[in-house]
């Protein structure tokens, strides 16, 4: 059992909606947050640099300093990066890629911000390993305006009405961990999967190590 967890946001809104996780799932966890929404911004106008690396990896090691057991990354843009710099690093979206491929080949992937399109697309290829999926991308850009004003309605009430147009897909997955509630905002029958919930049930789950 993990008895401390870090955890990097790009976002301040993703505070609140871990804490109320972590407390569900596993009160007795001690979490300390880092709030980096610069490295995102940085990550979109460079890409994924030497120096976004770097400077994740400092983020990363004075977390560990400070005890943390485990580490989880909830921006999406940034996770797959994270991974490769420690071992104990795990990005928010994995568990839920990993049920997507569970639940069938035909996958959709809705986000708010094109550099969180890629990484999502390559995470689902490689668990798919040998399985042949196809992957569709539908981009909310105009939502992303909306999350930028602070307006959280508007930004959900978007992306919900994106899930409500798609079709011809066993599942969807988005991208963002910001999405999760807009799967209540609408009345798509295909299965939605977001990433916060399912992130902390696979960290926490009983067989996984400590």
């Amino acid at each position: 059992m993990i008895n401390k967890l870090g955890l990097i946001h790009t976002a301040a809104v993703h505070v609140a909606t871990f804490d109320q996780l972590i407390a569900e799932i596993a009160p007795r966890c001690a979490v300390e947050h880092v709030v980096v929404p610069a490295l995102l911004e940085q990550a979109r106008h460079e890409g994924l640099s030497v120096a976004i690396a770097q400077q994740l990896a400092q983020i990363i090691a004075d977390l560990q300093a400070q005890g943390m057991e485990h580490i989880l990354c909830t921006c999406s843009t940034l996770g797959g990066l994270a991974e490769t710099l420690n071992s104990r690093v795990v990005r928010v979206d994995r568990a839920m890629a990993e049920q997507a491929i569970g639940l069938g080949s035909r996958i959709a992937v809705v986000a708010a911000l094109e550099s969180t399109l890629e990484p999502t697309k390559q995470l689902l290829y490689t668990l798919a390993q040998a399985k042949p999926i196809q992957i569709e991308t539908y981009l909310c850009a105009a939502a992303w305006q909306a999350f930028l004003a602070n307006d959280q309605a508007s930004y959900l009430q978007q992306i919900a009405m994106q899930l409500e147009h798609i079709q011809a897909v066993d599942v969807i997955v988005l991208a963002q961990a910001s999405m999760a509630n807009a799967a209540k905002l609408c009345q798509q029958k295909i299965p939605i999967l977001s990433s916060p919930r399912t992130a902390i049930e696979s960290l926490f789950a009983p067989n996984e190590p400590s």
